[in-house]
């Protein structure tokens, strides 16, 4: 079980708790899926090692793209492929945080408050690159990638990272 999962088997039941009907659907759904994920909650699958003869069995995953569990070799195998695309540039990275002030009032607005975010970001990253006399007339490339969480998976810390290719001044 991952740390993130077990984290969740732990603390989600009081967190559920303190924020109750505030915590979307969805959200709920997921921490469900996780929770369970691989503990026999789900069922399982009992087979037979050709190596030892012995019988195993093993709690069914819970396939959900947010589970660490069932995720892992996923993400993985997506990193390798993302690091082969990876084109031979400098790029740099920008990361724009929610204040904690305001994250409550994110967490119970999320469609709007994470439109806002990339929306002020990208418009941010624009407005300086529009600024740059190396840039003028430029259309600058980045994508951007929500976060949810920081280093402690318990707090609630919305940010998104933007990286795009690195511009020098003349």
């Amino acid at each position: 079980m991952s740390s993130v999962a077990l984290a969740l088997r732990v603390h989600a039941p009081e967190y559920l708790e303190r924020f109750g009907d505030r915590v979307p659907l969805g959200h709920r759904k997921v921490l469900g899926c996780i929770t369970r994920c691989r503990t026999g909650e789900l069922g399982g699958v009992q087979f037979q090692c050709d190596s030892c003869g012995s019988d195993h069995w093993v709690g069914r995953s819970c396939g959900n793209r947010h589970c660490p569990n069932c995720q892992k070799n996923k993400t993985s195998d997506w990193l390798a492929k993302q690091t082969d695309r990876l084109l031979p540039v400098h790029h740099f990275l920008v990361t724009f945080t929610v204040p904690e002030e305001l994250r409550s009032l994110l967490r119970s607005n999320q469609r709007e408050g994470y439109t806002a975010i990339f929306a002020c970001g990208s418009e941010t990253i624009r407005d300086v690159g529009s600024a740059t006399r190396s840039l003028k007339g430029c259309e600058l490339g980045f994508f951007g990638v929500l976060h949810t969480w920081g280093r402690d998976p318990t707090v609630y810390h919305p940010h998104v990272h933007f990286c795009g290719s690195r511009w020098r001044s003349q």
